[in-house]
């Protein structure tokens, strides 16, 4: 399914955020920006956001925040408790919780916030956002593939949302994390093809 209608469709980026593609980023010793910089997964997301902006299909990008005062101390959020957030300065925040200046959202783009958690829909205004907008069919790029980004597909899937996946504008940690979530959990989920082959028809 590599054509998709423009009407019901909307553009989902998840956490394209400088503190994990970007080498100065909080988090860069994962090494996610070093995968997308491999497979070139930003140029391509970038192709595929201006085609859903040539078929004036609604974009959602969700960025990741963090309340480390009442982060839970489990699993990969220990990591993160691991940051002094103190030191850094409202500027640098800005910087680190941006979405990189490639990806940068237009005015006319909705961004969604979400805290403590890697799904983009829990405590958020995501699913109003897309009922209001009459949005069943959802595109999904971002990061990291096998964390935030499945979540979040898991997520829509559980609400009965039809997903497609790019699979060459996601990334993750290596190349290795990245073929399980793309070969068997999204054809699990929906549909995955590429930025290329996806068309976006009136």
């Amino acid at each position: 399914m590599s054509d998709m209608k423009r009407e019901g469709t909307a553009f989902i980026v998840v956490h394209a955020q400088n503190f994990i593609l970007d080498e100065k980023g909080l988090n860069a010793a994962w090494g996610v920006w070093k995968h997308a910089k491999e497979t070139r997964m930003i140029e391509n997301t970038k192709k595929a956001i201006e085609k859903a902006r040539e078929a004036r299909v609604p974009i959602i990008y969700i960025k990741l925040d963090i309340r480390p005062q009442v982060l839970q101390d489990i699993g990969f959020w220990k990591q993160v408790k691991e940051i002094d957030f103190t030191k850094i300065t409202p500027s640098e925040g800005e910087f680190q919780l941006g979405i990189v200046k490639e990806l940068a959202p237009q005015p006319e783009d909705y961004i969604v916030t979400n805290y403590n958690t890697m799904d983009g829909f829990h405590n958020t205004d995501l699913e109003q956002i897309l009922k209001a907008l009459k949005c069943d069919n959802l595109i999904f790029t971002g990061v990291a593939t096998n964390l935030c980004l499945e979540t979040t597909v898991r997520s829509a899937f559980n609400r009965g949302y039809n997903t497609i996946v790019l699979s060459d504008c996601v990334a993750t940690i290596n190349e290795e994390l990245q073929k399980f979530p793309i070969n068997i959990i999204f054809p699990m989920l929906g549909e995955v093809t590429t930025a290329e082959k996806l068309e976006i028809t009136s």
